[in-house]
């Protein structure tokens, strides 16, 4: 969730500003949600949606379900199918932006006859922005729009009164939250949320920032309206908008001065990871005063959600225009604890910059680029849902329609602009949110995001400790105010490996894996093949979807993500250029780009390959078996596996990215594959069939492959494996997590099972386990289905 990198950014501004010890002695807890707006209440036209009874959510698919549980023979099952009775989910409701409410999809694809239904009225607020920005023309030149996705929807217009409702504060769960959020509710009345009093130089900015905009805004585009249908969200038609005046940003316009001095530093901090981002509200954007007149320069603006959650936005014109004086846009999602980016001119990201590509060159290849606080951190109110499409994906859908009413946003038609997606973890899985209930998105490019969360913190029951304590660490650094059943679930899991199934259940029903397949917008699904928290097999499912449904999807496996890349140099060319080809050929709308096969994936070596079909066809798996009995005892750490040392030869991120990187273990039992007799690449997931005994109370063992040439263990991926210590034999088949590995002639890898990773650290198991056989299964490609080397 770019874990990783929140904490890198938080970190490098921690050391730049100092705020380390103020964040420990005085951080709070922020539990209320953002207050109403205290500008003029303003009326225009809109749309409700109806109150309607709740109606049981739809299950997943058997997905975790299957990799879970073993079979009455003790062996995993592969095929799809739905959930036994006994695996029940809450009830839920849920909506989508749906596209037969514009005519442009087919109604049996975008909306399903059991969709539920919205419990909660929500009501879209009127559109206002500043003064300075006109209405967008309610007929676009048929020139710019895509001749081959172009959307007609159905307009109408609706006059009805509507007030900005106070949004409903969320509940807390044990007194002493009780007493702060009672206490914290009184101080913030009639306002945005307050700052804790002993927070950090960065948090006082961001109240600074929350302080900049007192203007009351301004009604424009009122007339823009779309129409809905009876089981989906309601198309915002309008969004309350307040521009935000940055109280230094008059120092740029001190002639001279402001043009040589000024302007400069402003420029120089907004190049720095997160020190620009958290300055933005105070000192604005740099100024070009070289720009020729009404030239459209960025600004920050206040985006009043559909339940009066105000959304901090920052939007960044192109730097060039058509001939109508437009451009399409991409709204860059920031990972987890990051504010919205504001670096205008960097090629690539500031941390991240072989995995997600920077604003600057968006700009210059012709896109306006829109960034944002997500909900729950750092200016923007309400409270976190970890990118539910029910709050995240709906703040989404109101930027969106901000965005229509720019004049120099490109449309396809009325509320409708021209428009695609990017960012990784966090602002991955907000893509996903976000396009599975709003059609007008284009296209997207998920990169490191995640299919279900559930399946990812605790993995066939086991918890991901490693990714469990530095994701909250994220969150209570950055003073997020995340939901407040978030926390106690990481905590308690971490320390106890216990978790309520009402919290597991909360958490998923946060998720958007069972809409997925409501997704129309062409998607490139970029995944890290040494990515410890977000590993292939979740972009594996989100990808199985996609297909399934009929969507344009693409999938490329890269060595990155959260994780080390320890086995080659990180190139970002590939992922950086793909990204550029999607969005040039699904957004600017460039048939002469073509945007490559379906599968492209990287080995240990830095070798790319490609096949036009994901997933490739599997041919014969190399088998191995070992026989001979060995007993290990469970120690936590100790003779373990990982983290892997040479993290610590690859700089400050990539060691803290590498935490949870597995490593060659002492206290393990091995399974020697013979060495290969051609080449061989190893593509998907090894299947490991374990029969066994053994007494305690641990409830996992780990398996992991490594490599024999460098000592690396394949992606530093350990999988937890389920068993019961009950002194009786068992025998269980699982699959492993996936891998993506090329082996020449005479080159092996080996097979360890352990009972202690660093990922999954404990200090509550102990017992004994004995190995009587172990056979692994590695998957092949098959004869007729080699790849193609490709260009990196």
């Amino acid at each position: 969730m770019g874990a990783g990198s929140c904490v890198g950014r938080v970190g490098g501004l921690a050391v730049a500003l100092g705020i380390g010890a103020a964040v420990l002695a005085g951080a709070g807890v922020a539990v209320a949600d953002e207050g109403a707006d205290s500008s003029p209440t303003v009326s225009a036209p809109t749309s409700q949606t109806a109150k309607t009874p709740e109606t049981p959510r739809k299950t997943l698919k058997e997905r975790r379900a299957l990799r879970n549980k073993p079979s009455a023979e003790g062996t995993a099952q592969n095929t799809d199918g739905e959930k036994p009775d006994a695996d029940t989910r809450p009830v839920r409701t849920r909506h989508k932006l749906s596209a037969v409410a514009r005519g442009t999809e087919p109604a049996a694809k975008a909306v399903k006859a059991d969709e539920a239904h919205d419990t909660a009225e929500a009501v879209a607020t009127p559109v206002v922005a500043d003064t300075a920005v006109e209405s967008a023309p309610a007929e676009v030149p048929a020139t710019v729009r895509k001749p081959f996705w172009v959307k007609t929807p159905v307009l109408t217009h609706q006059d009805s009164e509507v007030t900005e409702q106070d949004p409903e504060p969320a509940r807390v769960v044990t007194p002493l939250l009780d007493r702060i959020a009672a206490k914290r509710a009184a101080a913030d009345a009639g306002g945005d949320p307050a700052l804790p009093a002993l927070a950090s130089l960065v948090m006082s900015v961001v109240a600074a920032g929350r302080e900049a905009t007192t203007d009351a805004p301004a009604t424009v585009g009122s007339e823009l309206t779309t129409s809905q249908v009876a089981d989906s969200y309601p198309i915002p038609e309008g969004v309350t908008v307040k521009e935000v005046h940055p109280p230094l940003f008059w120092l740029q316009r001190i002639p001279v001065l402001g043009t040589f001095v000024f302007t400069p530093i402003v420029r120089t901090l907004h190049a720095l990871p997160l020190v620009g981002d958290a300055l933005q509200p105070i000192i604005g954007f740099p100024l070009n005063r070289f720009d020729p007149p009404g030239t459209p320069q960025p600004k920050s603006y206040w985006v009043t959600s559909f339940d009066g959650t105000r959304i901090f936005v920052n939007v960044m014109p192109s730097l060039k225009f058509d001939e109508y004086g437009q451009a399409p846009t991409v709204l860059d999602g920031p990972g987890l604890g990051l504010p919205g980016s504001t670096s205008l001119a960097l090629q690539n990201d500031s941390l991240l910059p072989f995995d997600v590509i920077g604003i600057g060159r968006l700009r210059e290849a012709g896109y306006n680029v829109v960034t944002w606080d997500p909900r729950g951190e750092w200016r923007s109110g309400g409270i976190m849902h970890l990118d539910s499409p029910d709050l995240e994906g709906r703040d989404v859908s109101h930027i969106i329609s901000f965005l229509s009413t720019l004049p120099y946003v490109k449309l396809d038609t009325t509320n409708d602009p021209r428009l695609g997606m990017v960012g990784a973890s966090y602002g991955g899985g907000i893509q996903l949110s976000a396009a599975a209930i709003d059609h007008r998105i284009d296209a997207i490019v998920p990169t490191i995001a995640w299919n279900d969360l559930v399946d990812v913190l605790f993995p066939r029951g086991a918890v991901n400790s490693a990714w469990g304590t530095l994701l909250p660490a994220v969150l209570v650094l950055t003073l997020a105010r995340e939901h407040p059943r978030i926390l106690p679930v990481a905590v308690m899991g971490v320390l106890f490996g216990k978790v309520k199934q009402s919290d597991l259940d909360l958490v998923e029903s946060f998720g958007f894996a069972d809409q997925i397949k409501d997704i129309t917008a062409p998607t490139l699904l970029i995944q890290g093949t040494v990515d410890t928290l977000f590993p292939l097999s979740q972009a594996d499912a989100n990808a199985k979807d996609l297909l399934a449904a009929g969507t344009t999807t693409k999938v490329i496996w890269y060595c990155g993500g959260h994780g080390a890349c320890l086995s080659q140099p990180k190139r970002g060319e590939v992922i950086l250029d793909r990204t550029m080809d999607w969005l040039n050929h699904y957004v600017m709308g460039d048939d002469t780009v073509s945007t490559g096969p379906e599968f492209e994936w990287t080995d240990q070596n830095g070798e790319w390959y490609s096949s036009e079909k994901y997933p490739v066809d599997s041919g014969t798996p190399i088998i191995a078996t070992e026989t001979k009995p060995k007993t290990i005892p469970f120690i936590p750490f100790l003779g373990g596996s990982g983290p892997d040392p040479r993290i610590l030869f690859h700089g400050p991120l990539q060691t803290l990215l590498g935490i949870a990187s597995a490593g060659p273990a002492l206290n393990a039992v091995n399974l020697k594959v013979p060495a290969a007799q051609e080449l061989t690449h190893i593509v998907g997931a090894p299947e490991l069939t374990l029969t066994y005994s053994g007494k305690g109370n641990a409830k996992h063992v780990y398996a992991q492959i490594v490599d024999d040439k460098t000592g690396l263990v394949l992606g530093t991926q350990a999988t937890a494996i389920p068993v019961t210590l009950d002194g009786a034999t068992h025998e269980v088949t699982f699959s492993l997590e996936q891998v993506a590995h090329t082996l020449q002639p005479g080159e092996s890898v080996t097979v360890q099972l352990v009972t202690s990773t660093i990922k999954f650290l404990n200090f509550y198991s102990w017992g004994r386990i004995t190995v009587e056989g172990m056979t692994i299964e590695l998957p092949t490609l098959a004869t007729d289905a080699q790849p193609e080397t490709i260009s990196a």
